[in-house]
């Protein structure tokens, strides 16, 4: 299974350019683009399973989550931070 994620992760990260690959998501309908990186690191989570091959045909499409914009929002700000402030 580690190994998958390695090469998805491979994947996702190799570009001829020097632009960061990123994942995009539309969460209740507003779109959020961050880092490929930022969801890798959370091994095992279901959004480094949404972004990998096995889910994820076309990267520049984005992945759509039912769910609240304003919680995804918090969301992505503890990945990037491990901590939220409210």
């Amino acid at each position: 299974c580690a190994n998958t994620e390695e090469r998805d992760e491979k994947r996702i990260m190799e570009d001829n350019t020097n632009e960061p690959k990123t994942a995009k998501f539309n969460v209740g309908g507003k779109e959020f683009e961050t880092s490929y990186s930022l969801i890798a690191k959370q091994e095992g989570s279901m959004l480094a399973r949404l972004v990998s091959e096995t889910w994820l045909k076309n990267l520049s499409k984005p992945i759509f989550i039912d769910r609240s914009y304003d919680i995804f929002a918090f969301v992505l700000e503890y990945l990037r931070h491990g901590c939220v402030v409210l």
